[in-house]
Formats: C-alpha cells, structure tokens, sequence
C-alpha cells in the first residue's frame, strides 16, 4: 500500500508545521506551503492525494487556489479551512472544493475527514463529487 500524500497550504508557518507534524505522525507524506501560488508549483511537481487549503491568504485566496489547483489536478482532493470566515458553500463546491473544516479543529476530527475523503474517491467513476455534508455541517 502506498503513503497517501497531502499538501498543506496555509500562510501561517506554525499552522502548517502543526498539521504535517499531526498527519505524519499518522502516516501520511505532507509537504506545507505558505502561499497559493506555491501551491500551484508544488502541484506541478507532485501527486498529491488530497490538499488542505487555508481560505484567508494574500494575493490568492483559498477558493481561487482550489479553483487553480483542480485545473492543474483535477483529481486532487481539496478541503477548504477557515478561521471562521463566512464562506460560501456554492462557490467552494463550484471551484473544486470536497469540504470545508472550521479552526480550531481536533487533529482526530481532520484525519476523520481525511480518511472519508481518500475512501470516497474512486466511488464516482473517476469524477469526484464533493461531500454534501461537510459543507454545511462544519
């Protein structure tokens, strides 16, 4: 079985280096970056299984790098984190997005999340339909 592998985009470092430290701890292989654009890079140059993306970032905010992203992997599982941003359920959906996860979060309620996501994926015919119930139960 291989290590499913997951990208950490959020603007704020200690955000970052605390989920690759909860999800490597749990066996994942993660790489964090600091911005959208990075992420748009880091995609090019990795298959990744699924990406957290933070929503509040400069120059490029968490739903348009979602909507970059999926053009560059449109297989890539995307989940959305606000601190509490009002987010709009629709436009997330419409530009990839599997789910959204509300800050603060228990590491063991992301890895639930995570795990439901990497299990749902080959469900759909190769085309990923984004969870209904994350979106507007977190």
């Amino acid at each position: 079985m291989s290590v499913e592998s997951i990208l950490v985009v959020d603007d704020e470092a200690f955000i970052g280096s605390s989920l690759m430290r909860a999800l490597g701890g749990a066996g994942y292989s993660v790489d964090s970056v600091l911005s959208g654009e990075e992420a748009l890079e880091a995609v090019t140059q990795k298959n990744y299984s699924l990406a957290l993306v933070d929503i509040n970032m400069p120059h490029m905010n968490g739903v348009e790098t979602c909507r970059r992203i999926k053009k560059i992997s449109p297989d890539l599982i995307v989940i959305i984190i606000t601190g509490g941003e009002v987010i709009c359920e629709t436009e997330i959906a419409a530009a990839g997005g599997w789910a959204s996860l509300f800050k603060p979060f228990a590491h063991g309620e992301l890895q639930e999340k995570i795990k439901k996501a990497l299990s749902e994926r080959g469900q759909t015919n190769g085309e990923f339909m984004p969870e209904k119930t994350a979106l507007s139960s977190y």
